[in-house]
């Protein structure tokens, strides 16, 4: 329990000195700061759309967007990759699974136009499923790989920056529910945050296995 808790103390209270000592990358000025969640290191993330809410050449926006973060994981020696499950009629609760659906958003909230939600998280904090709800007037297909890159950066352990200038990270706030925020894809500085907080994970992971073999 106590090697439970401090995993998940660590992986929520990284410092921000860890990163901020890297050049160019200073956090919540062009990178972001840390996230409360993160997919476990080296796992294979399935995703599912729900059926019938995304045209085919939305479809091929989300599907960019997964191939980007994955490249970029693999960059970033997180080990993450997103792969297309198919269609669905629900939200799916499984281990590394993902749904992407679409909701009335921005109509109930005002100030969002998509969000992140974890479904079930291990006793160590790490994300088990998860889905990501886009609105249902984000239609235009830049922006909607924007807002995908963008809220599959936070299962990457990516918090989102407003005070970041303008588009030096995929976390900054979005201008409107059809615009992206100046980028497509994860930035040098948002890839520094997740090599960081991936490697803290995965030092706290060897630790935990050492401490169980003693």
């Amino acid at each position: 329990m106590k090697t439970a808790l401090l995993t998940l103390l660590i992986v929520l209270l990284l410092p921000v000195a860890v990163y901020s000592q890297t050049i160019g990358c200073n956090p919540n000025h062009n990178a972001p700061p840390t996230g409360a969640y993160i997919w476990p290191s080296d796992s294979e993330v399935k995703v599912y759309f729900y059926r019938n809410m995304f045209t085919p050449a939305q479809k091929e926006t989300l599907l960019e967007a997964m191939k980007l973060w994955t490249q970029a994981a693999r960059q970033a020696a997180a080990g993450v990759s997103f792969t297309y499950g198919g269609e669905i009629e629900g939200l799916i609760d499984c281990r590394s699974c993902l749904t992407v659906t679409r909701q009335e958003i921005f109509k109930n909230d005002h100030k969002h136009y998509a969000f992140f939600h974890p479904l079930q998280r291990r006793s160590d904090g790490l994300l088990i499923s998860a889905w990501i709800d886009f609105d249902f007037a984000t239609v235009n297909a830049e922006a909607l790989q924007g807002f995908m890159t963008h809220e599959l950066g936070h299962g990457m352990g990516l918090g989102d920056c407003t005070s970041c200038k303008k588009k030096q990270t995929i976390m900054n706030g979005f201008p409107g529910i059809n615009r992206d925020n100046g980028l497509i894809e994860p930035s040098a500085c948002d890839l520094e945050v997740v090599r960081q907080v991936y490697q803290l994970q995965r030092q706290v992971a060897r630790n935990s296995n050492e401490a169980g073999r003693d």
